[in-house]
């Protein structure tokens, strides 16, 4: 059974082959039975005509075998039917010599227009994309078909219309020239209206922004376009008469319409150029990718194989759901203003979204070569890009614990400051005043124990005061790094030298660590006996502030510096920067840290 089912299925795929030489042979027919009797048809008034007649139509059918052949869509079927419906009015012609022949080609001659009008609306899908679209082709099939076609058929008869020559007419009904000449009549104000509303859609879907597959359609469209307008000016040179004629102006017409048909064909051919050096630009760029690009590298590959300098390439992640780029930074592709977004998926998945100018991926055949091109590279950069995510959401979370615990300490400064100090003061100020109301009377013991207190009492608010201090200094949130180091070198135990200090204010966290970091590697230089002070040195280089704490003398550093750090690194890599000691000859410790401080 299995060879069997092989056989079939082979039968299948060589079926529709079978159509095209079927299709190129029908025109070449029509065109010798257009020789045979010259003056009922254009085709056959001259070589030249006759010529014009061949490429029109055979440039559709072979587009349509061209479509057929990349992507096995309707339109490829379209274009062909297309193409042979050119040819059906030379059948509607003395010179056919069949009645049957002849009886087709009174039914189907005004056919063409309809079909040629539903083959480019639907190119390159071959689908109607609306309800408008589908009510315009149904009224253009049934005026084509019936009004002009099978029904004023049923009421022709050749002789009585002055045409000897004729066959018979297999689906004379009744003679009746009157309502022969009326159903014409009404066809053709008909197709007046529905010839300039497909136009009129062409042009629509050509024009409305984000219309899909629109650069790769648009020669075909503007083509379609031009032959419905040609076709319109046929029916209105014809509605006085009642009839579709052959005089010397709808000569002409003839030949601009064969002349759109033929750019219809080399519409789909630009497509097919276009689809080819694509193919070739990805096989470049498939060279290029085997060398590992760098994190980002993909994007700018992409941008020059495409020749789109702006083109951007997002990942999506699924924890949180959200977009970055190559660097893992989040990224919005659809907040871009005139910029089209086209997914590139993989067994239904998205992997990755480009960003680009409108037009420059419409062709699905182009989507894939991409996506064939770039598999390797785009999940390499993909899984690349979710590891810098994550690290700077760790970065980001770190930096919000740091600001946490800066509101935090400011939070207890207040605390201090407003609640147990000023308590502290306001018994230190009761204290002095029961030992004023005493008097000199009072008694010598009471007098020592008052002043006892008192003393203690003050030195508490001054610890309490230090302790404030340490935890956040009220200086450094209501005048900035300056001051506050300023307050710390009057109280530090060493002399502090300070070379420059900005004096803008920065961003809070940049103030806090810097500041940080000025007052515990001070304090841990205090403790080194070789220490006779500390030199400062903070100063901005572009969009970071480099803090430089040197020692003055010569020193080791043991464990104690080396936790301190861990710390400080800690706060500072929270921030995005990074902080290091040197050690110069003689043992003289440099502590740096170097931090972004905005633009």
């Amino acid at each position: 059974m299995g060879p069997a089912v092989s056989r079939s299925s082979q039968l299948a795929r060589l079926a529709p082959l079978a159509i095209w030489p079927a299709a190129f042979g029908f025109g070449l027919l029509s065109l010798l039975i257009a020789r045979s009797h010259p003056g009922a048809t254009f085709g056959g008034t001259s070589w030249t005509a006759g010529l014009a007649e061949l490429g029109a139509g055979w440039a559709v059918i072979g587009a349509g075998l061209y479509v057929w052949r990349r992507r096995e869509t309707r339109a490829g079927l379209l274009l062909a039917a297309a193409g042979v419906a050119w040819f059906f009015p030379e059948w509607d012609n003395p010179g056919v010599g069949t009645a049957a022949a002849f009886t087709f080609g009174l039914v189907t001659y005004a056919l063409a227009p309809a079909v040629v009008a539903h083959a480019v609306l639907t190119y390159p899908s071959g689908r109607l994309a609306s309800p408008l679209q589908r009510l315009a082709i149904t009224v253009a099939y049934a005026d084509a078909a019936l009004v002009l076609g099978l029904l004023p058929a049923l009421a022709f008869s050749p002789p009585g219309q002055g045409c000897s020559l004729c066959p018979p007419n297999l689906l004379l009904a009744n003679d009746r020239p009157g309502l022969f000449e009326s159903l014409n009549r009404w066809g053709i104000r008909l197709g007046l209206a529905w010839a300039v509303a497909i136009a009129a859609l062409c042009a629509w879907r050509l024009a409305r922004p984000g219309a899909p597959l629109r650069r790769a359609a648009a020669p075909v469209l503007v083509s379609g376009a031009v032959y419905l307008l040609l076709v319109w000016s046929d029916f209105a040179h014809s509605l006085p008469r009642g009839l579709l004629g052959t005089d010397q102006f709808e000569y002409r017409l003839w030949l601009g319409q064969a002349a759109a048909l033929c750019a219809i064909g080399l519409g789909v051919a630009w497509s097919w150029l276009r689809g080819r050096r694509a193919r070739s630009a990805m096989a470049a760029l498939v060279v290029e990718l085997g060398q590992s690009p760098p994190a980002g590298g993909l994007r700018e590959m992409l941008a020059r194989s495409l020749g789109d300098p702006g083109l951007e390439v997002a990942y999506p992640l699924a924890d949180p759901e959200r977009l970055v780029d190559a660097t893992g930074t989040a990224v919005d592709p659809a907040k871009r203003q005139g910029r089209a977004v086209t997914p590139l998926t993989r067994r239904g998945q998205t992997v990755a979204l480009l960003s680009h100018r409108p037009g420059l991926l419409d062709d699905p055949a182009i989507v894939d070569e991409v996506i064939a091109a770039t598999r390797l590279a785009v999940d390499n950069e993909r899984l690349q890009a979710e590891v810098l995510a994550q690290l700077q959401a760790l970065r980001a979370s770190r930096a919000r614990i740091v600001t946490t615990g800066d509101a935090e300490r400011r939070r207890l400064e207040r605390d201090v400051h407003d609640g147990a100090q000023q308590r502290l003061v306001g018994i230190s100020l009761a204290l002095r005043l029961a030992r004023a109301q005493s008097g000199a009377g009072a008694d010598p013991n009471l007098t020592a124990l008052l002043d006892q207190a008192d003393g203690r009492l003050r030195a508490a608010i001054g610890e309490l005061r230090e302790l404030a201090h340490g935890i956040y200094p009220a200086a450094l949130a209501d005048d900035g790094l300056a001051a506050a180091v300023e307050a710390l070198a009057e109280h530090a135990s060493i002399p502090l030298t300070i070379i420059h200090m900005p004096q803008q204010r920065l961003p809070g966290p940049v103030e806090a660590t810097a500041y940080f970091v000025i007052a515990e590697t001070t304090g841990y230089l205090a403790t080194l006996a070789a220490s006779s002070g500390a030199t400062l040195d903070v100063r901005r280089h572009g969009n970071r502030l480099v803090v430089d704490v040197t020692q003055n003398g010569t020193g080791q550093p043991d464990h104690e510096l080396e936790a301190s750090l861990t710390g400080l690194a800690d706060r500072v890599g929270a921030l995005g920067g990074q902080l290091q000691a040197e050690h110069a000859a003689g043992g003289k410790i440099t502590i740096r840290a170097e931090m972004p401080c905005g633009s």
